[in-house]
């Protein structure tokens, strides 16, 4: 799912913005240095600006969903790379036949790489990423399914796939472990939003 704030990626995928939606950040810069996984509370509707407000969709008593046996802990803090660094990836599902979902980072000089872990029957949330992230599967496996297609697919381990940065969830029946590379994440802003719960 495209952010409205992030003018440095486009998708060829029919998205919505997720404006107005009560949110849950994760991985702060604050947090980073500490190596740890940082969660503040839900924003109230004061937080939210005049235009966020006035949004008919706007639900003050929305909730985001919540994750469950799901951790992630940052291996190395936010970077920048000293040269300019653009990146475009196409997508194309095997199971699906829609046109390849493309993503266009106009700005990718920054990472933050992290490591993901999923308990027995572990539910990561519904969440995004305001960039794209590259992970790759250590142990286990686990059901990743996106907003956009509600389509339930399997990464295993020693599988790699790259998440558009669309509102998803990740979920591992037996438990699982993954680094994650996440690219084009703005200085100082988190790497993860856990949003409103979707009905897939």
């Amino acid at each position: 799912m495209t952010d409205d704030t992030s003018e440095n990626r486009t998708t060829t995928a029919n998205t919505e913005s997720i404006g107005g939606v009560l949110r849950r950040t994760v991985l702060k810069a604050g947090a980073v240095a500490a190596g740890a996984l940082a969660v503040s509370t839900p924003a109230t509707a004061d937080e939210h600006n005049d235009e966020e407000e006035e949004d008919d969709d706007y639900d003050e008593e929305a909730d985001v969903d919540e994750p469950d046996g799901f951790e992630v802990e940052v291996i190395a803090e936010h970077a920048s790379f000293p040269d300019d660094v653009a990146a475009t990836f196409e997508i194309t599902y095997p199971d699906d036949d829609e046109e390849p979902v493309v993503v266009d980072l106009d700005d990718a000089s920054t990472v933050v790489l992290a490591e993901a872990t999923w308990e027995e029957g572990a539910r990561s949330g519904w969440h995004r990423h305001p960039g794209t992230s590259i992970v790759r599967m250590l142990e286990g496996e686990i059901e990743h399914m996106m907003e956009d297609d509600c389509a339930p697919r399997t990464y295993s381990a020693g599988d790699a796939w790259i998440d558009p940065g669309y509102v998803h969830r990740a979920d591992s029946e037996d438990g699982a472990r993954a680094h994650a590379t996440f690219l084009g994440i703005p200085d100082g802003e988190p790497a993860t939003e856990w949003v409103e719960p979707v009905d897939c």
